[in-house]
Parts: C-alpha cells; sequence; structure tokens
C-alpha cells in the first residue's frame, strides 16, 4: 500500500512540475503575443472571420474548432457566457496584449485554454519520448522542462496559435513513427496539416523511422502515403482561401545573404521573463547548439541520425528561400532532433559514468 501511494505522489510530482512549467512558459508566450489581436493579415478576428491574408488564413484547424464549439453552444447559455466572461475580463486584466473582440468573446477563450492544454500535452508526450529514447527519466523529464521554457525564444518575430499545436503533432507523430505506429499518423495527418502546411514536410523526415520497422519499399509507402493525405488536405485548403490576399511565399535568401554580414544580428535579444536574454541567432546559443550536436551525436541511433540529416536538408532549404533571418520558428523540423539531442546531452552532464559506459561499448 505504502509503495502505491508513493507511486501515485510521483507521478503527481511529475504532473505538477510539467503543470507549472508550461502554465510559466505559454505565460511568457501569451504575454508577448497573445493571438496577435488586431493585425489584419493574421490576428484572431482575421482569423476567425476567414479574412487574413494566405497563408496565415490557411490554418483554420483550430478557428474552426472553437466557432462550431461556440455556435453548438444554446443560445441563451452563449448569452449568459458571454455576459460573465465580458464582465470578468481576466484574460485582458492579466496580458495587457489580449485585445479580446466582444462578438467572439467565447471562442476567444475557448482558444486561449485549447492552446494551453496543447502545450502541456505536448510537453507530457515529449517528456514520454525522451525517457524512451534517453533510457533516463530524469534526463528525459529535464529535457522536456527545458523545452517548454525556451520554447518562446523560438518565437522571437511572432508569436503564432499554430505552433503550440504543430508541436504538439509533431512530438505525436514522432512517438507514432518510433513505434511504428502508421495507423496513428495516417489518422494525425489530415488534422496537423489542417493545423499548418509544415507538417507535410515533417513526415517526410519520418522516413528513417519507418525503415527501420519495414523494408523499404513499404518504408517509402506508407511515408509517402501519409505525406500524400497531407498534401490533399494541403491542396483543398488552399483552395478555398484562394481568393484571400497575399502571396503562398515570399522569397528571403536576399534578406539572409545581407544578415550573414552584420555582426549585430548574432547579439539580439529578447525579455520574455522580464530581463534581457538571447533571442533568434544569438551567437552564444548557437555555440551551445554546435557543442550539444558534437556532443551527443555519438548516442543517437542511426535512424534518428538520418531523421535529423533529412530534416536539416528540408528545413534549411525552405529556411533560407521563405524565412525572415532569426525566425526560428521555422525551423521546427528540427525540435525533435535537437530536444533529443539535448537530452542526451543532459543525461551526460548528470550520469557522466554512463556516457563514459557507452562511449566504451
Amino acid at each position: 500500500m505504502e509503495q502505491k501511494i508513493d507511486r501515485i505522489i510521483r507521478k503527481f510530482m511529475v504532473f505538477f512540475l510539467i503543470l507549472v512549467i508550461s502554465a510559466a512558459s505559454y505565460a511568457g508566450f501569451f504575454a508577448n503575443w497573445a493571438f496577435r489581436d488586431g493585425a489584419e493579415a493574421m490576428g484572431f478576428t482575421a482569423m476567425v472571420e476567414e479574412t487574413a491574408k494566405r497563408p496565415f488564413v490557411h490554418r483554420q484547424l483550430l478557428p474552426q474548432t472553437v466557432k462550431r464549439i461556440a455556435d453548438a453552444l444554446p443560445e441563451q447559455t452563449q448569452e449568459k457566457l458571454e455576459a460573465k466572461l465580458i464582465k470578468s475580463s481576466s484574460i485582458e486584466k492579466i496580458y495587457a496584449k489580449a485585445d479580446i473582440p466582444k462578438e467572439y468573446v467565447i471562442e476567444y477563450h475557448l482558444m486561449y485554454f485549447f492552446c494551453f492544454l496543447a502545450f502541456f500535452a505536448a510537453i507530457w508526450i515529449l517528456r514520454s519520448l525522451l525517457c524512451e529514447i534517453i533510457q533516463d527519466k530524469v534526463a528525459g523529464t529535464l529535457g522536456a522542462m527545458f523545452f517548454a521554457l525556451i520554447f518562446p525564444f523560438f518565437e522571437v518575430l511572432g508569436g503564432y496559435y499554430y505552433d503550440i499545436f504543430e508541436i504538439l503533432f509533431m512530438f505525436m507523430a514522432a512517438r507514432f513513427a518510433l513505434h511504428g505506429n502508421w495507423p496513428g499518423l495516417v489518422v494525425l495527418a489530415p488534422i496537423a496539416e489542417a493545423n499548418k502546411e509544415s507538417f507535410l514536410f515533417f513526415l517526410l523526415t519520418l522516413y528513417p523511422l519507418a525503415r527501420s520497422h519495414y523494408e523499404v519499399k513499404k518504408a517509402a509507402g506508407v511515408t509517402l502515403g501519409t505525406a500524400f493525405i497531407a498534401g490533399v488536405t494541403y491542396l483543398y485548403i488552399r483552395a478555398l482561401y484562394a481568393g484571400n490576399p497575399g502571396d503562398m511565399a515570399d522569397w528571403r535568401i536576399k534578406d539572409h545573404l545581407g544578415s550573414v554580414w552584420r555582426i549585430g544580428s548574432y547579439f539580439n535579444t529578447t525579455t520574455i521573463y522580464g530581463v534581457p536574454l538571447g533571442r533568434g541567432m544569438f551567437l552564444p546559443h548557437m555555440i551551445c547548439v554546435y557543442w550539444i550536436v558534437k556532443k551527443a551525436w555519438h548516442h543517437l541511433t542511426d535512424a534518428w541520425k538520418n531523421h535529423a540529416k533529412l530534416a536539416l536538408l528540408i528545413n534549411g532549404i525552405l529556411y533560407f528561400m521563405f524565412v525572415l533571418p532569426d525566425e526560428i520558428r521555422d525551423l521546427s523540423l528540427l525540435y525533435v532532433s535537437f530536444i533529443i539531442l539535448t537530452a542526451f546531452f543532459i543525461r551526460d552532464v548528470i550520469k557522466p559514468e554512463q556516457n563514459k559506459a557507452t562511449s566504451e561499448n
């Protein structure tokens, strides 16, 4: 009985730690960006009303979900709930950036809580994934908590609700792929693609994991099959909003070539947590990333190494062609690889004897 109580308490402590860390990170994210309230190109109202510019308007999974939930409520319940939420204005009292339109007050609150739940779920799934790969619960937990805390620093040029759901879906996909659960990926593909079109490319990076379960033809088939489902979903959504203003993408190669030679671009800072800290391609951060990769790379299996290489190739091309310099959030295909390497690095720091034994083997 005592052992059972002990296990329950330990699980609750882990749950509480991840909950608190997730809440702190989400608050840092939301305080800085809210839902881009008031922005005509991609703000909350524009997204809900489907008038946002392309490609922002394509990320309709959450706006359509909260609209349908709000519309499903009985009219009397809607009126009472709207009056209560407008009167309390709890979110606006906490966050200066929040500017909730009264006609969408229910939808806004739903989106706020769904985003937090998605963020918490993402970190919880990430912990599970890391603990399994690293084979160390302490390092896996610390790795997941570390990612939660640094996530807002990836959103330095613009924070978007769909980036939160993107990490949830990527961590789920990575876990599915690790176990060869391709039916799970088939179900997930259209849902995640409706959230953000980058999921199609992430599916392609999972081929090495498929190869660890199947022979070449079947591995290619299941990878291309899930990518095809995602692609069809994207084309359907794209057709729905073909009349919206904006372009599908902007060429950014010239911007990157210019920023490479600007020394100041390697020392930008942000105050997400109240003190100036590095952001974007901050040079000390880049040195740390290099060191983590160098020290932890040998721990990865061939499948994860090839996944990381494929993600770097695809994301690197997309980043330098279509993304503004310093927009670290658009290196998201590398999140899984990076945090696995970071968790291994953490394990080696707190348990150097384990790293020594691994190296000798």
